[in-house]
């Protein structure tokens, strides 16, 4: 059974989804007016992270652990409105991936949308064996985006990329890691409510990720 408190968190799920998608679909079809769309429900996420935490701090005292994921949640639209200044830049340079580059963005983003469903189910129903399958996927997750930056900046030192390309690359990949505000936020709540981490400050990084580069996307061939 969900409780009202899961509950309410559904709809700010949904936004952070729904903004994924639009990213996703932007990058794939050069969609300036998704971008727009995209960056207007991050504004919205914004707005509501602040009523929503407050509401769940006034509701059932046993949903403390719900409490910090609307802060989470404003850290995924943090990280996918990274996305779009990569992509308004990307367009505004004219910067163009290979088929590599542009198969591997598009795994990550699609990797990252499924992820989040999953904390989203895990939220809602506290299914322990979901809560374990979100957590072992985020870091395979996380392995498969380290993989792809360090193949690339490897193809990089081969003279096989472009720089410029592999900028805007490196910074896509660097958004779309996962850490405890993304794709597994719902895991810990679900084994153990307790356990939900509270949020980093905005100006601290994910430990063991780089500070991010410039602006970086487009694998090279090979």
């Amino acid at each position: 059974m969900v409780s009202a408190s899961a509950e309410l968190l559904s709809p700010m799920f949904q936004d952070t989804l729904e903004m994924l998608a639009l990213t996703s679909a932007a990058y794939r079809r050069h969609d300036a007016a998704g971008v727009e769309l995209a960056a207007a429900i991050g504004r919205s996420v914004h707005k509501r992270e602040k009523d929503l935490t407050e509401r769940l701090l006034a509701g059932d005292p046993a949903a403390t652990g719900l409490t910090f994921i609307p802060a989470h949640l404003e850290r995924v639209g943090d990280a996918i409105e990274g996305l779009l200044r990569c992509l308004r830049t990307m367009w505004s340079e004219g910067t163009v991936f290979t088929e590599r580059g542009t198969r591997e963005i598009n795994q990550l983003m699609e990797t990252a949308s499924e992820l989040l469903e999953c904390a989203r189910d895990v939220t809602l129903t506290r299914n322990r064996v979901l809560a374990q399958h979100v957590e072992l996927e985020s870091l395979r997750f996380h392995d498969m985006a380290s993989d792809f930056a360090r193949a690339h900046e490897e193809r990089l030192i081969e003279g096989v990329c472009l720089p410029k390309a592999s900028s805007a690359y490196l910074a896509m990949v660097e958004k779309g890691k996962p850490d405890a505000h993304s794709s597994g936020l719902g895991a810990p709540a679900a084994t153990d409510p307790g356990r939900l981490p509270r949020p980093r400050r905005r100006h601290q990084q994910p430990l063991g990720h780089p500070s991010p580069a410039p602006l970086r996307v487009g694998s090279g061939p090979g």
